[in-house]
This record gives structure tokens, C-alpha cells and sequence, in this order.
């Protein structure tokens, strides 16, 4: 499309929009973003002879959608609007859970708001409650309705009740939107299974194996043991169809322009039913481009970016999170670039982050994190990281083979250390993790298990050993404790506040067996939460640290991702520590990473810019001097500050 056609498109639209009364402010915001929608979907689509067609209809559909909104959500979004920062501050901290295992429904869930607001919980993260199929179903993440909740959960009418109800008390809601697969149970799959070639359209689907096998050659399999192979043989339709997750997925063809405006109307129903936060999940994927490995490509940002500014349109009040397990340098890439019409996503999971706390504590030593964390690219502007130890998902180990390299490292045997240390196979480790999804032909290999169960704390209460009990309650609030200070957005995993240990029951259920992720998502039992209200039990030790944490963060404007971090070489390899500062305001995190006492110099609060009285903010244990230095203990953690 031609510029001067673009601008003569605009004010005929315009025009006629303004005709109706209500619309001043959608045609406003779609003024400003008019450019970037055309620039966008003409890279995508304007090869096509029907592109005038799709274009006017995205338009269309902005402004439907705009018109559904409801008051009450638009008055939000105008907030947000005029604060595009609002997610950096230090206040918010996520909760992520299951609402079954945690709850059992919706109406349950409501019932436990206020366990959220004790422990300071204020973005609250459901994995994936959209209807899927009983059995085939990756925990939810092959839906089969993008409009209903699964039966088992509630209604719709449910979740927006829920979404209402934290509102009410200041929480926000976070839901999954899956965009790059759908089940082979979605209305849009069957109809391709019986034949209808406008629904095959939306799907990659071959007549031969020519393609599929042209594809082989550089697509990489995501659960070679599971599902290996990317594409499944329909018999009904003598067809292959694309699958690069599990046989039962099938991947969505974003070259067709109808794919996009159906998810963006998912999207756009999703936010209506109270989303604040809307977490895209597999966004890597949504490009598949033969002799690539179909990861990462520029229509995939082109993609995201579109649906960025398709909801600063219609409901700027809401953000996007990028899951994108990538390479730590193609992560950043998802946030893409703030000042321009590249703007992608709001947030994004630091996964680099997450593997180099593990690595830090598999080591003990701060050298891997310091060196990676030091590669990665500046951010732009009002975007965050969301920092977090565990999720759903298991750990992959996604270094960057140069960091590694640049510290004498070989990237294929720490990897293997890192591996047997959290499965629990090299000599001497405390941790019960299991391995997961491990290729005997490239060496790479996963690992599950929840939190406490990696750090000791499973091994520790079987072998009834009070000391291995301390040292493992430690390690795990020393990991969380620089998950919530280091920047960013903190995440706590559903149970990980009171010491979840592995569930292996639930690898007796049939859906489960092949799966030991499902080990870390444990059904919360509330008499074992209830415990964190008696004195000296394990779960009271982590709740009250963790809580506390919490409560200190939120007051501490030097932890917003806002405030600057500037690492301090502390002298020791096992030492790690930086200092957050915003304005004048000051607060140092020393970390002792290994399993012995360190000694450090005096000094480093004043390279810190730390001078006079001097107070830990976690007031769990006073900073300890023995003559000229100072004695940090075993996993030892501090955030300190002038008094």
C-alpha cells in the first residue's frame, strides 16, 4: 500500500468512525499507531492479492473489540496508559499455581485471596484453565476451546468473578494464551480432518512427505524421547501435519492472515474476562521457515509486535509476556526496541537468570553468573524481567557455550555436572531432582524437581538430619532472596513458600507417567500450609523468611527496575555481591554461595557506598566481625542499607 493511499485510507476511516459517538479515544490511539499496523501486517501479508481485505478487517475488528470493553477495564487501561512503567515498581511480586492442585475450582480459588494478601502476593499467575482434552492435553497447554474454561475448573463467568474479586483487593490476574498450537480437538482441526480446505489452511498440512522431510533436516525435536519427529500422518485426510510439540498439537500457519486475527481476537476476549497480564506461550515458534530451525525468525517478532500494537489500540492496560526458552541473546530480542515501531513484549522470563542461580549454587561459585549476566544486552525502556527460581516447566540449561568457553570452561561436561548434581548422581550432592527428557545422541538432558527437593531439603527430612534440614532451608531462601532483589519482577511457585518436596505420586496418574515434570506441580495440601503458623517448623522457617522478604522488598525503592545494580568483586570466588541504588538510597545483597563460612573485607561497604551504621534489612542475623573482617556463615544472606 502506497503511503498517500495509507493516509487517504486513515481519514475515510476515521471519518466514518467519528460519525458514532463514543469513539473520540479509539481514534486516537489508532492515529497513533495507524503506521505501525500498516507497516507490520504489510510484511507479513502485503504479498498477498487479498491483503486490502485483511487489513480493513484487522481494522474491524480493533474497533469491535474496543466497543466490548467495559467501562471498568477502559478506566484502567487510560491509568496505564498514562503510566507505561507501572509494571517496574518494587511492590509487585507473582504467585503461579494450578488452580486445581491449589484449589480444586475457581470458587475455591476465591476463598484463598486472602492467603495471597498474607503473603504479599499481587500478580496472580493461573497456568493454562482454557478447555482441553482430558487425556492429550501437555497440562493444559493444547487447548480445544480458547472461549471456555475447562469444565472440571468452572465457567467463564467463574474466572471473570475471580478476576473481579482480586481487583477489589488490589491484585492483578495473569492467564496463558497458547499461540502457536492448538489441540487436534479445536473446532478448526476437526474441520480440517473432515476435509474442509479453509481449515487445513490454518495448519501445516503436506500431501507427501517432500516438505515435512525438507523440514527435518534443521528443526530440532522439543521432547525427543516423548514425541520425536515434527509432523504426524492423519490418516483421514492422507495428509502430514505439522507437530513440533506432541502429535496432538498442531502447529498454527501464521502465513495465513485469517490464523493471526483469530488469535487476536483470543487475545482480545481473554483481556475482557480481566487479564492484566497475558503470557504468550512458545512465541519462538510462530515462523517455520524450511532449511531453519524455525526459531526466532523476524516474522515471528513481526508478529508479536503487531499484536503489541494491536493492544495499545484497544486495551493498553494490558501486557505481554514473552516465554521464549531461547538463547539468552535472543531472549532480550522479545522485548524488541521501545523507541520505534519495534516495541514486542512487556516482560519476559528471565530463564538465563533462573539457570545461573543453580549453577551458582551447584558450584558454590560466582564466576558462570558474573559472566553470562555480563554479556547479555542493556534492556530498553519499561520493560522488566519476570525473575524466578522454578515454574511448571523443567530446567534447561541454556548457557551460552562462549561465556563458558571465555572462563576455561568445556560446555558439554559442565553441563553434564550440572545435570548429575541436581539428579542427584554425582558423588556427595544433597539434591532429588530426576532427569528429564535425555538425548543419548546430542548429550542434552533437563532436569525436574521442585525447588526444595533440588536444594536438600527432601534428603535432609527422609534422613531426619536437623543440620542438612538448616543448611537446605537456607540455600533455598538464599536463592529466593536474590530472586527478589536482583530486578525485576519476582515470582514465587505455588508451594515453594512453605518447602514442596517432589509429589511422586503423581506419576501414578496415566496422563503423568511419561512426564516427571509433573513431580514439581504438587497438589497443595492446605493442613501442610497451615503449618507455616507453628513455631519451629520447616514450613514456618521458610514462610516467615520468605514473607519477609516479601514485606522488605516492597519497601525498598532500590529493588524497583528502575534502580541501578553495580556488581562488587567481594575477594571471594564463593562471594556474590552487587549493590542496588536509587537516588541516594543504597542497599548492598551479599551472598554466601557455598557450604562454609567466608571472610571478607570491611571495606566492601565502602566500595558499595556504604558508610556510617550500618543495618541488614532481612534482620534475620546481624553482619558478624572477628577482628579485621567480617564472617559471613554458610549460605548467608544480607541486603544491607545505612540506618
Amino acid at each position: 500500500m502506497d503511503p498517500k493511499d495509507d493516509q487517504r485510507f486513515l481519514a475515510s476511516l476515521l471519518n466514518t468512525l467519528k460519525m458514532k459517538r463514543g469513539n473520540a479515544e479509539f481514534c486516537s490511539r489508532l492515529g497513533n499507531r495507524f503506521s505501525t499496523l500498516r507497516s507490520l501486517f504489510f510484511r507479513l501479508y502485503g504479498h498477498r492479492n487479498d491483503f486490502l481485505y485483511w487489513y480493513t478487517e484487522l481494522i474491524r475488528i480493533l474497533h469491535r473489540s474496543y466497543l466490548k470493553r467495559s467501562p471498568e477495564l477502559k478506566i484502567i487501561d487510560r491509568a496505564r496508559e498514562m503510566n507505561p512503567g507501572w509494571l517496574l515498581n518494587e511492590g509487585l511480586v507473582s504467585y503461579t499455581l494450578y488452580v486445581d492442585r491449589f484449589a480444586g475450582n475457581l470458587v475455591g480459588l476465591c476463598s484463598k485471596i486472602p492467603y495471597f494478601k498474607e503473603l504479599g502476593a499481587n500478580l496472580i499467575h493461573l497456568m493454562p484453565l482454557l478447555r482441553c482434552p482430558p487425556m492429550d492435553n501437555d497440562g493444559g497447554y493444547a487447548v480445544s476451546d480458547y472461549r471456555a474454561v475447562q469444565s472440571s475448573l468452572g465457567t467463564m463467568q467463574d474466572l471473570r468473578s475471580f478476576s473481579s474479586h482480586l481487583r477489589k483487593n488490589q491484585r492483578l490476574l495473569q492467564l496463558d494464551l497458547v499461540v502457536n498450537h492448538t489441540s487436534d480437538q479445536h473446532e478448526w482441526a476437526r474441520r480440517a480432518r473432515k476435509g474442509e480446505r479453509e481449515y487445513q489452511d490454518m495448519y501445516f498440512t503436506f500431501d507427501g512427505r517432500s516438505n515435512p522431510d525438507r523440514f527435518e533436516e534443521s528443526l530440532p525435536e522439543v521432547f525427543p524421547l516423548s514425541a520425536p519427529g515434527n509432523f504426524t500422518y492423519i490418516s483421514q485426510i492422507d495428509k502430514w501435519v505439522m507437530t513440533v510439540f506432541h502429535n496432538y498439537q498442531w502447529d498454527l500457519n501464521y502465513t495465513n492472515p485469517r490464523v493471526f486475527l483469530e488469535m487476536l481476537q483470543n487475545l482480545f476476549f481473554l483481556a475482557d474476562q480481566g487479564a492484566d497480564v497475558l503470557r504468550l506461550d512458545a512465541i519462538p515458534y510462530l515462523w517455520k521457515r524450511i532449511g531453519t530451525n524455525s526459531r526466532n525468525q523476524a516474522e515471528a517478532h513481526w508478529i508479536c509486535q503487531l499484536f503489541h500494537a494491536c493492544i495499545r489500540v484497544v486495551c493498553p492496560g494490558v501486557s505481554l509476556v514473552a516465554e521464549a526458552v531461547v538463547e539468552p541473546r535472543e531472549v532480550v530480542r522479545y522485548f524488541g526496541e521501545r523507541e520505534s515501531a519495534g516495541a514486542e513484549c512487556d516482560m519476559a522470563y528471565h530463564v538465563l537468570y533462573m539457570v545461573l542461580l543453580w549453577d551458582a549454587l551447584a558450584t558454590g561459585k560466582n564466576s558462570v553468573f558474573l559472566r553470562s549476566l555480563s554479556s547479555l544486552p542493556k534492556l530498553p525502556a519499561n520493560v522488566t524481567w519476570l525473575t524466578y527460581l522454578r515454574c511448571h516447566d523443567d530446567i534447561g540449561l541454556g548457557y551460552d557455550d562462549a561465556d563458558l568457553r571465555g572462563l576455561g570452561i568445556d560446555p558439554a561436561l559442565h553441563r553434564r555436572f550440572i545435570v548429575d548434581f541436581y539428579s542427584g548422581r554425582y558423588p556427595g550432592s544433597y539434591a532429588s531432582g530426576r532427569i528429564f527428557m535425555e538425548n543419548s545422541r546430542t548429550g542434552d538432558a533437563r532436569i525436574s524437581g521442585t525447588a526444595a527437593s533440588l536444594v536438600g531439603l527432601e534428603k535432609a527430612i527422609l534422613a531426619n538430619d536437623t543440620g542438612a534440614v538448616h543448611d537446605s532451608v537456607h540455600r533455598l531462601l538464599l536463592l529466593y532472596g536474590l530472586v527478589m532483589s536482583f530486578g525485576g519482577l519476582p515470582v514465587v511457585y505455588a508451594g515453594d513458600e512453605v518447602g514442596y518436596c517432589n509429589d511422586y505420586s503423581q506419576l501414578e496418574n496415566n496422563k503423568e507417567q511419561e512426564d516427571n515434570r509433573w513431580i514439581h506441580r504438587p497438589e497443595i495440601d492446605w493442613d501442610k500450609i497451615s503449618r507455616r503458623n507453628l513455631s519451629g517448623t520447616i514450613e514456618e522457617r521458610i514462610y516467615r523468611g520468605m514473607k519477609n522478604m516479601i514485606t522488605v522488598r516492597k519497601a525498598t525503592k532500590e529493588f524497583s527496575f528502575h534502580a541501578h545494580r553495580r556488581f562488587i568483586d567481594a575477594g571471594d570466588p564463593h562471594v556474590l555481591c552487587f549493590v542496588r541504588s536509587f537516588h541516594e538510597q543504597r542497599t548492598m545483597v551479599l551472598a554466601n554461595l557455598s557450604n562454609s563460612s567466608r571472610k571478607i573485607d570491611p571495606l566492601i561497604l565502602y566500595w558499595g557506598g556504604l558508610t556510617g551504621k550500618i543495618q541488614d534489612r532481612l534482620g534475620s542475623h546481624p553482619l558478624c566481625r572477628e577482628g579485621e573482617v567480617y564472617v559471613l556463615p554458610p549460605y548467608g544472606l544480607y541486603w544491607l542499607a545505612r540506618v
